[in-house]
């Protein structure tokens, strides 16, 4: 097997996870719905749970990181969840501390809308364009920009947060 990386998305109502190929091929994929009112450590280990899943199934996977993405609002240079309405309970969360000192791998924190941004540039409906909006509405409403192949975050990386106005 191919070098992989752990994928996360914590949405308000599910959380889905994956083992992703460098080109975009999904090896494996979990999900359950997400403890949202129960508070971060609770989904922190709904998280550990998956992922432990995943690895436990594909003992020959090569994992060279975790990629993670949330609603914000959140920082993603720190890496911390600062509080999104969706997640109750979430308020300054180090999460790229905590999952970085459980698995001993390099984490990235990107915003959910950002991440489907990118996604659907590089992969989807935007390849092929010099740059993208992209707009979402799930439990939650969320925007990304992609400009010349990289996430627009904005002086204080809440950039297109257009649910958070």
């Amino acid at each position: 097997m191919n070098t992989v990386a752990l994928a996360f998305d914590l949405g308000g109502t599910e959380l889905r996870g994956a083992l992703i190929e460098r080109g975009g091929d999904v090896v494996a994929r979990v999900s359950a719905p997400t403890l949202a009112g129960a508070g971060s450590e609770a989904v922190i280990g709904q998280i550990i749970t998956l992922a432990d899943k995943l690895l436990k199934e594909h003992p020959q996977a090569k994992v060279t990181g975790i990629g993670m993405c949330a609603p914000g609002p959140l920082d993603p240079k720190a890496g911390i969840v600062i509080g999104p309405p969706t997640l109750a309970g979430w308020h300054n969360v180090p999460l790229i501390d905590i999952l970085s000192r459980q698995f001993g791998l390099p984490v990235r924190l990107e915003n959910d809308a950002n991440a489907a941004a990118l996604g659907e540039w590089r992969f989807g409906a935007g390849r092929g364009a010099g740059s993208l909006v992209f707009v979402t509405v799930s439990t939650g409403i969320g925007g990304g920009v992609v400009a010349d192949g990289h996430i627009y975050h904005g002086r204080r990386g809440l950039a297109a947060e257009i649910g958070h106005m």
